[in-house]
């Protein structure tokens, strides 16, 4: 395995740090967090999360790094959350990965309109994405999280998948069979795994009451046939489209509260993008799950919208 310098570890130098986690190979992992620059005890720095990153691989006996989900506690996502690596744990991705040519190019994904990147600058976010994958691929992983997934308090509200999505059909059962022994938590997320949902399906899996599934754009599924055999899962609540707008929504984060004249044009924006491409029921995003919907409400989960679209922006 070449080895690359990561004087800022860029997403590049990201990539291949993951890669080597996820395929096991310590010594690569290890020379790529000692050429990381910085103090390993300058706290919250690159440096310090890959070292203590590199002592928790090297024995995960001890507890998880970060904390699995994330707790609730802020306005964009008032929510207990799980994520997991974009693009290597998704394997439905199409255009939002690979860009509009969607050319497959497993070293360099990250090429397209995914959120989940952007994320990658804040050194936490990365490496608690990375630690659940290296969870989700052993027995004593997935146990570690389902621990932490029946401490979640009683009651409360779980945003599936905030990054990453499901790897495959026994990804899904095991979080649906999770899902379905805690009743009393409302769980809902989104994916682009369409293959995998639509095998169970046609097995005759049944899914937990609790569970809301939003479909995802940017999906190499992406397709009329595909969405009318998605759209037959009961846990299907409609879907979640990227659409384009002007840039000046984006980079002025102005969508992200409801209550200014940035946002109403923003949503203005996004209806009218949904109209043109055909959606009948629509309903855009407002950047925060917070304020999405009166009395704590958030359209993704909600029955009440079942089968309307929601749209989000991105910039042209």
């Amino acid at each position: 395995m070449k080895t690359l310098a990561l004087p800022k570890l860029s997403t590049p130098g990201k990539l291949e740090l993951a890669r080597a986690a996820l395929t096991n190979d310590l010594p690569a992992l290890s020379k790529l967090i000692a050429a990381i620059p910085g103090s390993p005890d300058k706290v919250n720095t690159t440096k310090y999360f890959a070292t203590r990153f590199l002592a928790w691989f090297e024995n995960q006996d001890r507890p998880a790094l970060f904390s699995i989900f994330a707790a609730a506690g802020n306005k964009k996502l008032p929510f207990y959350a799980f994520s997991s690596l974009p693009g290597f744990d998704c394997p439905g991705a199409g255009a939002c990965l690979f860009g509009e040519g969607n050319k497959r190019d497993k070293d360099n994904f990250a090429t397209g309109w995914c959120y989940s990147f952007k994320g990658w600058r804040y050194p936490a976010a990365f490496f608690r994405q990375l630690q659940n994958s290296v969870l989700m691929r052993s027995a004593a992983g997935r146990l570690a999280i389902q621990h932490a997934f029946n401490e979640i308090p009683e009651n409360k509200v779980l945003r599936l998948y905030v990054d990453g999505d499901f790897s495959g059909r026994h990804n899904i059962v095991y979080w649906m069979e999770l899902i379905r022994s805690r009743p009393d938590v409302q769980v809902y997320g989104y994916s682009k795994s369409w293959h995998a949902f639509i095998a169970l399906y046609e097995s005759g899996f049944q899914w937990p009451a609790n569970y809301k599934l939003n479909l995802s754009s940017g999906s190499k599924y992406n397709s009329a046939a595909w969405l009318e055999k998605m759209n037959k899962l009961s846990c299907v609540r409609g879907s979640f489209v990227a659409v384009p707008v002007a840039r000046k929504h984006i980079t002025s984060k102005a969508y992200q509260d409801k209550n200014n004249a940035g946002s109403k044009e923003y949503r203005k924006d996004v209806l009218e993008a949904l109209k043109e491409a055909g959606h009948e029921k629509r309903f855009a995003c407002p950047g925060n799950c917070g304020n999405c919907l009166p009395n704590g409400r958030h359209a993704c989960g909600d029955s009440a919208l079942q089968g309307v679209t929601i749209g989000i922006g991105v910039h042209n």
